[in-house]
């Protein structure tokens, strides 16, 4: 350290300006290229994170229309149980620019013996021979206008799995009903101390994982949702118990849910 003390007074005055100048600008350098390093990471992360942002997974009623417009109401249960044709409603799914893989899942409370089926549809307007089984889309502003989608029961059915029936009582007045007590979904949906009637508690079903089949970005997945009625009067079930005129009040609540594949 002397020596570098003593070399540095015999130097002149102007490489002892250089000399120090020197040292700085190194110093200078070193504290900068980190920071610089720093931020150009920040900025790459950046650029990645907005590349890489998650779609939005978005489920609507038929023709991609607010959802306000799927409904299921004024469902003609005498016609049902007289001629055993089903209702249904449409709706859709976007899986955003990315096309990402997803799930359906349905739940829905048993106070009316309905069965429900789900169905990859094909808007008319868009592909389709009109064969199968055809459905009318209205949306609630506009009655006049009708959309048309098609679906072959035997090729288009979403195969759902039951996730909480309950195996000891899987047929009751025509119904399967849900697990209670100690069943993870019974807990999900009802705190410890609520005693909910046994029609109240609702199965919940998930779909095969769907890959989405829009023929270019933007466009979305169409499903009919079916209504179908659990039996007919004269089943050995204690299904003739059942009818309207005793159980005009009921009600059921029926949620409709797509999630995100996570393979």
């Amino acid at each position: 350290m002397k020596k570098l003390k003593q070399y540095f007074l015999q130097l002149k005055m102007i490489r002892r300006v250089e000399l120090v100048l020197s040292i700085l600008c190194t110093v200078f350098l070193l504290v900068i290229f980190p920071a610089f390093a720093w931020f150009s990471y920040v900025n790459r992360m950046e650029t990645m994170t907005k590349i890489k942002e998650p779609d939005n997974l978005d489920i609507k009623a038929g023709n991609f229309d607010q959802i306000i417009n799927f409904e299921i109401r004024d469902v003609d249960i005498e016609k049902m149980v007289e001629t055993g044709v089903s209702e249904y409603r449409v709706f859709s799914v976007s899986a955003g620019d990315y096309m990402i893989s997803y799930y359906l899942q349905l739940a829905h409370t048993t106070n009316i013996p309905f069965t429900y089926k789900i169905y990859r549809a094909t808007r008319l307007d868009e592909a389709g021979d009109g064969s199968g089984v055809t459905v009318q889309y209205h949306p609630l502003d506009n009655a006049d206008a009708v959309t048309e989608y098609q679906f072959d029961p035997a090729v288009d059915e979403i195969t759902l799995t039951l996730k909480n029936g309950d195996a000891s009582n899987e047929s009751h007045f025509g119904r399967t009903l849900a697990m209670r007590g100690e069943d993870t979904y019974y807990k999900r949906t009802y705190a410890e101390n609520d005693d909910p009637e046994i029609y109240a508690v609702p199965l919940y079903y998930e779909s095969e994982r769907i890959i989405p089949t829009q023929k270019e970005k933007g466009d979305h997945d169409y499903f009919v949702l079916e209504i179908g009625w659990a039996g007919s009067p004269s089943d050995e079930t204690g299904f003739k118990e059942w009818n309207k005129a005793v159980n005009n009040k009921e009600t059921d609540i029926v949620l409709l849910t797509a999630s995100r594949s996570t393979n």
